[in-house]
C-alpha cells in the first residue's frame, strides 16, 4: 500500500510540475513575441525619422531655439526665449542654481536651502535678486527695441 500512495503523491506532483512548465513555456513564448514587435516598432520609428531628418534637411526651423542655461556643471535647464536666456547668464552662479532648482526642478524653497546649504532666507534674498536682475535685463531689451 505504500507504493500506490507513493505513486499517486509522485503523479500529483508531477501534474503540478508539467502545468508549471506549461505556464513557464507560455509565459516565454510571450515575452519573446513582445520583444519581437518591439524591435519592430524601434525599426520602423528609426526609419521614419531618418525619413523625416532627410525630408527637412536644410530648411529653416519653424519652432525657436532652446537655450541651455548650465550651472557649475550639475543642473541644467532649457529656456525657449533668447531674452531669458541672456538674462540668466548675466546671473551670478548661486541665483541661477535657485532658480533652475526651484522652477524647473521643483524643489521648495526648503528643498534647496538644505541642497545648497544656506536658509531659507537666504534662498528668498537669492531669488528676489535673481529676478529683479532679469526685469531689469527685459525693462533694458524693450527700451532698446529687442
Amino acid at each position: 500500500m505504500p507504493t500506490s500512495s507513493f505513486d499517486e503523491t509522485h503523479e500529483f506532483d508531477m501534474a503540478i510540475f508539467d502545468g508549471y512548465s506549461r505556464t513557464v513555456l507560455k509565459n516565454s513564448c510571450i515575452d519573446a513575441k513582445k520583444e519581437i514587435h518591439k524591435q519592430r516598432d524601434n525599426e520602423i520609428s528609426s526609419t521614419e525619422l531618418m525619413q523625416y531628418i532627410n525630408e527637412t534637411a536644410g530648411q529653416e526651423d519653424m519652432y525657436p531655439s532652446e537655450f541651455v542655461i548650465s550651472v557649475k556643471g550639475r543642473y541644467n535647464c532649457v529656456v525657449t526665449l533668447e531674452w531669458l536666456y541672456k538674462a540668466m547668464l548675466l546671473l551670478p552662479e548661486n541665483q541661477k542654481e535657485v532658480l533652475i532648482l526651484e522652477f524647473w526642478r521643483g524643489l521648495s524653497r526648503k528643498e534647496v536651502a538644505a541642497k545648497l546649504h544656506v536658509t531659507e532666507q537666504t534662498i528668498s534674498v537669492w531669488k528676489r535678486k535673481a529676478f529683479n536682475s532679469i526685469r531689469n535685463y527685459y525693462e533694458r531689451e524693450k527700451i532698446n527695441g529687442s
